[in-house]
């Protein structure tokens, strides 16, 4: 048995909350890529993403820190 969905003021106004974060989500993807590696290379072609290799080499100049410090 199928329940007929009641427009009442609280059911728009969670749809149009719910249609505006998709909305955001696609325009941030679209306009920054998926792993924002626009924000890091400085240019709106760039063809691949330095996010993950500036995070590897962070941590293991963490991990040498800690290594040295103990």
């Amino acid at each position: 048995m199928i329940v007929p969905l009641e427009l009442t003021p609280s059911t728009v106004v969670v749809g149009v909350l719910i249609v505006a974060a998709m909305v955001w989500a696609v325009r941030r993807i679209t306009h920054r890529g998926l792993c924002d590696c626009k924000d890091h290379c400085g240019s709106k072609s760039c063809s691949h993403c330095g996010a993950v290799d500036r995070m590897v080499k962070d941590m293991e100049q963490a991990a040498k820190a800690s290594d040295s410090a103990n």
